[in-house]
């Protein structure tokens, strides 16, 4: 009611408009307050984009002076501009739409500018449908770890022709130094590219190259939120964005896209968001209008041996229904807390434990194909009276156990760079420095066993051993049990160069209550010249 009394007021007082007169209703009705103004601008607590072609009160940024500014752009005459597409409308033709619709504002109030590069990508790039593109995680790839999520615009042009066009942001690593990686990550952010493909050529890419998964979800959204989002993308394309891991990646800018078109999900914003969160957004808000999957020839021949008996059957069509089977919105959340007894040889502690992103191998991977880990920034703590001190925290880490067959004869992995508690040469509990990983097989004996074989290597400094090469083989069985349990039953041998120091025995058993809920139990016993069990019991949730 209040807004349609100041918009009565407006447009009885004012048979033309002006700036002055539309920033003044604009300001009375805190356009500037709405989710979906924050969402155009990229904005939480500060700019994640700075770029001065972006945010054109960068010299004084606040959301309402933005706001003022860029409506003053709205009615600048074209006679001011050499390059017409400079224009406020043609650089923010989703803002420009906005405004319009909250003010219920008429275009022939404004100046009439024409925009030949914005016509030009709408006819390059029709948007009649609009779809939430999620790729599965490739942890073989630090970039593409988490998988990762874009947007697919669908449409005929004035040919009469259907175009279908990728649109995704990203970064390249261009480095294997690890301090230079982190301080990018973290600190001056990596160059972000985005960019505006042949759909086909990206759908190539993932299935027939990096052999990912690809579902597709159509938004079920209006044709308003459609012109609005896809003008937003064409307001991001030539601007200067720094990509970082954890702040501001792929899955962030989708999450202000969607933030768009459903602006309560700009305040159910996660801890960090996941292209997992972005898929599951769709689901808890009702945005999918239909889905498939395409997917990879390896996916394929596990899913035929996995479900159908008949080794002759011929599939002749690679689109699938994922309504009734493995779906990214049953994978657990990727955030985990974990609260544990732990008992080190004779001292005893409750440990904290906290995972940022992504999944454990004791967490019920069953909504993949394949056993997997992949910790990101994980820290576990022990705590005993007053003293607290770093059991791990494991930079990065991942573990890709995918079944062997004659189909599909891929490799498993294992790769880790940690700070950690362990065992040294003396058998003394100490902190380490690791870096390590193998190479190996895994063989799936039944539907719900898993057996692996690794063979694996690195290097390992302490202050008493000093930096010394590690072998360390490993053997182990994952199995899904009844009652919703999980167990993992693990053996190695560990090597400082040439000299054994324990064989390590180790079983893991889950109960889980349900996908993001579990008690979990552990028992290590390592077999050296002094012998050492280490036991810990607790519980995890997933959020």
């Amino acid at each position: 009611m209040i807004r349609r009394f100041f918009l009565l007021i407006a447009i009885s007082s004012f048979l033309y408009s002006s700036d002055l007169n539309v920033i003044s209703i604009a300001n009375k009705l805190k356009i500037y307050e709405k989710n979906e103004w924050k969402s155009l601008l990229h904005f939480r607590d500060e700019l994640n984009i700075k770029d001065e072609r972006f945010i054109v009160s960068s010299n004084n940024f606040s959301l309402k002076n933005e706001m003022e500014q860029t409506i003053k752009g709205f009615f600048e005459p074209a006679i001011k501009y050499n390059n017409i597409n400079e224009h406020y409308q043609c650089k923010f033709p989703a803002r420009f739409l906005f405004i319009k619709n909250e003010l219920d504002l008429k275009d022939d109030i404004f100046p009439q500018i024409y925009c030949p590069k914005f016509e030009e990508y709408k006819e390059k790039a029709p948007a009649s449908k609009i779809f939430m593109v999620y790729t599965s995680e490739n942890v073989k790839n630090p970039s593409s770890m988490m998988g990762h999520t874009f947007l697919k615009f669908e449409g005929k042009n004035k040919q009469n022709e259907i175009k279908a066009h990728s649109i995704s942001f990203y970064t390249t690593i261009n480095t294997i130094n690890l301090i230079e990686l982190f301080y990018e990550n973290f600190i001056s952010g990596m160059e972000g590219t985005f960019v505006l493909r042949p759909y086909k050529e990206t759908l190539d890419r993932y299935i027939e190259i990096e052999k990912r998964n690809v579902w597709e979800y159509e938004l079920d959204i209006s044709s308003y939120q459609k012109e609005l989002l896809s003008y937003h993308i064409w307001e991001l394309k030539d601007v200067d964005m720094k990509y970082y891991f954890t702040k501001y990646n792929c899955s962030t800018v989708l999450f202000y896209t969607l933030s768009l078109i459903k602006p309560e999900i700009y305040d159910d914003e996660k801890l960090w968001i996941t292209p997992l969160d972005i898929t599951k957004y769709l689901y808890k808000y009702k945005l999918i209008k239909t889905s498939q999957l395409i997917a990879s020839s390896n996916w394929l021949n596990r899913m035929i041996k996995e479900n159908f008996k008949d080794e002759n059957i011929e599939l002749k069509n690679e689109y699938f229904d994922i309504s009734s089977y493995k779906s990214p919105n049953k994978i657990p959340d990727e955030r985990q807390f974990r609260l544990s007894y732990q008992k080190i040889e004779d001292e005893k502690y409750a440990k904290f434990s906290f995972l940022p992103a992504s999944h454990l191998l004791s967490d019920d991977n069953r909504e993949y194909f394949g056993e997997s880990e992949l910790k990101i920034a994980y820290l576990s703590l022990l705590a005993k009276e007053d003293k607290v001190s770093i059991d791990e925290f494991t930079l990065y880490g991942m573990k890709s156990f995918l079944p062997y067959s004659e189909l599909a004869d891929d490799l498993s992995y294992e790769f880790e760079i940690a700070f950690k508690k362990d065992f040294d040469a003396k058998m003394n509990y100490v902190d380490n420095t690791r870096i390590d990983g193998g190479i190996g097989y895994d063989f799936k004996l039944s539907y719900d066993m898993d057996i692996y074989f690794l063979l694996n290597s690195g290097i390992n400094y302490n202050k008493d051993d000093d930096l010394k090469l590690i072998i360390n083989p490993k053997t182990g069985l994952i199995i899904y049990e009844i009652l919703n349990m999980k167990s993992i039953i693990n053996y190695e041998k560990f090597y400082l160069e040439t000299n054994k120091i324990y064989d390590k025995y180790s079983f893991n058993q889950g109960l889980f209550f349900n996908k993001n809920k579990k008690l979990f139990f552990n028992i290590e016993k390592y077999n050296s010249n002094k012998d050492k069990t280490n036991l810990e019991i607790g519980f995890a949730i997933n959020f």
